[in-house]
């Protein structure tokens, strides 16, 4: 919606006996804010949102270009390949794996960078889930280029 400032998406449950909820922790870095990485409701896992970030030094190293080797690579493809192995330690944490991942959301600062996110996002997905993806103007660090929150199912 044009001039829209807020877009709020919710998922919600009706607490139910023996729906057991857990706070997923992995050795993926903790975000600023402290908020759960993951959690699990039941066989469900809801992997927060993760950015290109180890949340002490912004972006690492190992998720852009070096500038000895600009040609090697780039900024979105190296961010994109550090969150989903970051994912991947949540899932993993969470018994589960990136494979079954029902849904995901994507944001992109700028969608002329879709198809280097996508061609590392294939790599990691032999059936990729079903995914939205959305451009917006800026993430919750400088120089990150990519936001992706997964939701799957525990193995």
């Amino acid at each position: 919606m044009k001039d829209a400032l807020v877009e709020i998406d919710l998922v919600g449950y009706v607490p139910r006996g023996g729906l057991e909820h857990q706070v997923i922790k992995s050795t993926a870095p903790r975000p600023l804010a402290h908020y759960n990485e993951a959690f699990t409701l039941g066989h469900h896992v809801f992997a927060a949102g993760q950015i290109a970030s180890d949340y002490v030094t912004g972006v690492p190293a190992g998720a852009r270009k070096h500038a000895s080797f600009p040609y090697y690579g780039s900024d979105i493809e190296l961010q994109t390949a550090y969150v989903l192995d970051n994912l991947k330690k949540t899932f993993e944490a969470a018994g589960s794996s990136l494979d079954r991942v029902v849904k995901a959301q994507v944001f992109l600062t700028d969608l002329n960078n879709f198809h280097g996110f996508d061609s590392v996002w294939k790599r990691y997905f032999a059936l990729p889930p079903p995914r939205t993806t959305i451009g917006c103007t800026g993430l919750l660090v400088k120089d990150t280029l990519v936001e992706i929150d997964l939701i799957g199912v525990k193995n």
